[in-house]
This record gives structure tokens, C-alpha cells and sequence, in this order.
């Protein structure tokens, strides 16, 4: 057990267009007094899928949305991850961290992943990512090093788990 409670990531991660249950969303009329005057301004969300570059990505139903998530409770979530993975596999995750790419200089394979820091960058957590059968090294990845956001099912390697080792991955990823 952790020292500390899990993250209710249905209620709080998701947008309030998502969220389960009844919507909290202020209404976009304000209560009207008896004189018909509005008592207070209205309160407007923008879209929770809208994107600034003019293409349309397909919608995406994420389980887990790290991205609306402080910095501190994105590393608090992602310890959750790494300490009860079967709570979280087949799980869609979207997160942004930093892009991290490897190319063994023998096999020629490449190694991606994403890389999530707390808010103080001490403290990293990384996620391999597999990558679409499509996309051909360098010219169909994100740049290395770069920030990037990443949606994904949440998949778990225990081939190493006798050594004590376990790897999240991220399978059929896309990126925003």
C-alpha cells in the first residue's frame, strides 16, 4: 500500500465534458436578482479538444489525463503507476513530458520514450514508447529532447521482473 491515497483520475483528470456523473460546469447565465439584473459574471470553458493548429485530430477517449494535473500531482500519478501498473494497464494515458530517443549503434533499433519531471526537475519517471509502424527514424519522430504530449494505452514489460525490474510502455501513440 502507498503512503499516500490515489488520485481519483476519473473525477478530477478529465475535462468536465468527461467527467462522470453530473457536470459542474457553471452555467453561462448568471442567477438573475428580482430586478432582472445578473448577480455575477458568467464563466465560460473553452473546448476541451480544441487545438491551435487548423488539423482536425481524431478524437481520443482518455482514461487518464495527466496533462490537466499540477506538476507535483502528474509525478504523484505516475508513482501510482509504477508502484500498482495493473491498476493502470490498457489504460489510455495522455502526458506530456520530454522526448527521449536511442539508436543502438550495432542493431541499428531505436528506443523511444517520454519523460515525466516534478515540479522541481529533480525527480524523473519515463514511459517507453512504442512507435507507429509507419514512422521511420529521424523524419517521422518528434525532435529529441523535445517537450511533447503523447496519448497511449499503458501496456507493462515484466520480461526483466526476476531481476526486479518492470517498464511501462505506451502503445498505439499519437501525438498533439
Amino acid at each position: 500500500m502507498l503512503p499516500f491515497s490515489s488520485i481519483t483520475y476519473q473525477e478530477e483528470a478529465l475535462p468536465e465534458s468527461e467527467a462522470p456523473g453530473e457536470p459542474e460546469v457553471p452555467s453561462k447565465e448568471s442567477p438573475l436578482t428580482e430586478n432582472g439584473e445578473s448577480q455575477g459574471s458568467s464563466t465560460e470553458f473553452p473546448a476541451a479538444d480544441s487545438q491551435p493548429d487548423s488539423q482536425e485530430a481524431p478524437t481520443i477517449s482518455v482514461d487518464v489525463d495527466l496533462t490537466t494535473l499540477s506538476s507535483t500531482m502528474v509525478y504523484a500519478e505516475v508513482f501510482n503507476m509504477t508502484m500498482s501498473p495493473d491498476d493502470y494497464i490498457g489504460k489510455i494515458i495522455r502526458m506530456t513530458g520530454i522526448f527521449t530517443v536511442y539508436q543502438d549503434p550495432e542493431t541499428k533499433q531505436v528506443y523511444c520514450g517520454v519523460i515525466v519531471q516534478d515540479a522541481t526537475a529533480c525527480c524523473a519517471q519515463g514511459f517507453d514508447i512504442v512507435m507507429p509502424e509507419n514512422a521511420v527514424y529521424p523524419q517521422g519522430y518528434p525532435p529529441a529532447e523535445s517537450e511533447v504530449t503523447v496519448v497511449g494505452e499503458l501496456q507493462v514489460d515484466r520480461s526483466m521482473e526476476e531481476y526486479g525490474l518492470i517498464f511501462l510502455r505506451l502503445e498505439n501513440v499519437t501525438f498533439e
